[in-house]
C-alpha cells in the first residue's frame, strides 16, 4: 500500500495521500486531492482497487461519460 493507492475505509473508498511504515493519511474522495483523515493505522484500511473499479463501472456518473 502506498501513495496512490484506492483503499476502503469504514465501507467508504479513499485514496492514500502519503504513506509512512505504520499509517496513511487519506484523501476525502478517490478524485479529490484535500486530506480527510490524517493517521490512520494501515491496519484499519483494506486495500480495494478491484472493489472500487467495479463499483465506479456500475455508477450513473461513470454511465454517463
Amino acid at each position: 500500500m502506498g501513495k496512490g493507492s484506492i483503499v476502503r475505509y469504514k465501507n467508504v473508498y479513499y485514496r492514500v495521500t502519503r504513506a509512512t511504515k505504520n499509517t496513511v493519511n487519506l484523501s476525502n474522495t478517490v478524485f479529490g486531492s484535500k486530506v480527510l483523515h490524517k493517521g490512520i493505522p494501515k491496519s484499519e484500511v483494506v486495500e480495494a482497487y478491484d472493489e472500487w473499479r467495479e463499483h465506479w463501472h456500475k455508477s450513473e456518473t461513470f454511465r454517463c461519460m
